[in-house]
């Protein structure tokens, strides 16, 4: 992909728009889901100015499913009242209206909470909570405050204080996060910390999907992924039920593809006409969250042809394989975002019979077969270990 191209795709997908509070001009920023509309959601910046990180913010949370608006912090609780009106008269807005704030906009939300009518409000590192009190107590909403408490001793002694004095029943929640710093989940920072954001914005979605929506349906969704990876074998049509710029990995063979064009070389050459014959799955648990999918599954193969994601460099060898594999998806509003895929890549090498695994403990098929009957043999590998507990008091 050309540098000019890749900037026009991970551009924030939004436009800036002037709002009017108390008679005086906002400079603001929109973004809505490729839909047209969703609940209305205020993003609420930690700074006077937008930044690129909260246009980011707000480009992610339109693609999650949302009509959003976002405002600087340099605001009185009536102009952000008036701001919250100004995007329930949005035509791709849904009437209710939930809030994400930071930093200082944090206690913005708080404070604006009831005259604003969220439904629900996320808040990350609204540190002034500290010398507020009883301002939870009044809060007339469910919401969530998040900390990132990595070399923040204030932080996490403020997380520490707020979860021992909950006693909320709405659903509401504090949450530290010893992964990143304060400010980790606003990129185009230095605080910023992927890992740390993406086990936060998780929290985000359980709470704003919960209370206003949107709901999708990631089993069918999936469903749709794989229909087209298995059986049109389509790529095209594979890669529109994903993001613009999604990856997987296959965990044990480091194969798959990070962005558009090279997942979907992948895709293209290595993976929808090596699906070899025979093949079975059988579910095994398929869990669902707020952005995820977690499916278990046992697969049963015949390794008759090339197949790189399994067995890279390895020329057929016409045996049969039997796996218990996790795929765990993520998904951003309705389309896939990323997959990983993760088995038992020994168990794998020593079926098709290029891994002498001697007298190491590494399960052929029986590792996946236990997976489907629990009640198949245990402690294969340690039998004489197992004898000597034989007898004693448990």
């Amino acid at each position: 992909m050309a540098e000019e191209e890749r900037e026009r795709v991970l551009a924030p997908k939004g436009s800036p728009v002037t709002i009017n509070a108390s008679g005086q001009p906002i400079n603001a920023f929109t973004a809505v889901h490729h839909s047209g509309s969703g609940p209305g959601l205020l993003l609420i910046s930690d700074r006077d100015a937008l930044d690129a990180g909260i246009c980011a913010r707000a480009s992610l949370f339109g693609q999650e499913g949302y009509s959003v608006l976002a405002v600087p912090n340099n605001l009185s609780v009536s102009d952000l009242t008036e701001a919250a009106d100004s995007l329930r008269g949005f035509s791709s807005t849904d009437d209710k209206i939930v809030a994400v704030a930071h930093g200082d906009g944090g206690l913005l939300a708080l404070q604006a909470a009831s005259d604003a009518r969220f439904e629900a409000f996320i808040a990350f590192d609204v540190m002034p909570l500290a010398g507020e009190n009883n301002i939870l107590d009044n809060v007339p909403c469910p919401f969530v405050l998040q900390f990132g408490t990595k070399n923040a001793p204030d932080a996490e002694a403020l997380v520490a204080t707020l979860q021992d004095g909950f006693s909320r029943k709405d659903g509401s929640r504090v949450y530290g996060w010893e992964e990143g710093a304060p400010s980790f989940s606003i990129e185009e920072r230095d605080s910023f910390n992927k890992l740390a954001d993406s086990l936060a914005h998780s929290r985000t979605l359980e709470m704003l999907r919960r209370v206003v929506g949107p709901y999708y349906d990631y089993a069918a969704l999936f469903a749709e992924h794989v229909y087209h990876e298995f059986t049109t074998c389509d790529v095209d049509a594979t890669m529109a039920t994903m993001i613009d710029e999604p990856y997987v990995n296959h965990t044990p063979t480091l194969t798959g593809g990070v962005g558009h064009d090279m997942l979907k070389r992948f895709y293209k050459y290595h993976f929808v006409d090596q699906n070899s014959g025979g093949r079975e799955r059988t579910r095994i648990s398929f869990t669902h969250g707020p952005d995820r999918v977690v499916l278990e599954t046992y697969t049963k193969f015949l390794h008759d042809s090339v197949i790189d994601r399994y067995f890279p460099g390895i020329e057929p060898t016409g045996k049969t394989v039997e796996i218990a594999t996790v795929i765990i998806v993520k998904f951003r509003g309705d389309k896939v975002c990323h997959e990983h895929l993760y088995w038992d890549q020994g168990s794998a090498l020593k079926q098709i019979g290029v891994l002498d695994a001697g007298n190491l403990p590494i399960a052929g098929p029986e590792a996946a077969r236990k997976v489907l009957d629990e009640t198949q043999p245990s402690n294969i590998f340690m039998q004489d270990a197992w004898a000597t507990s034989d007898g004693k008091p448990i």
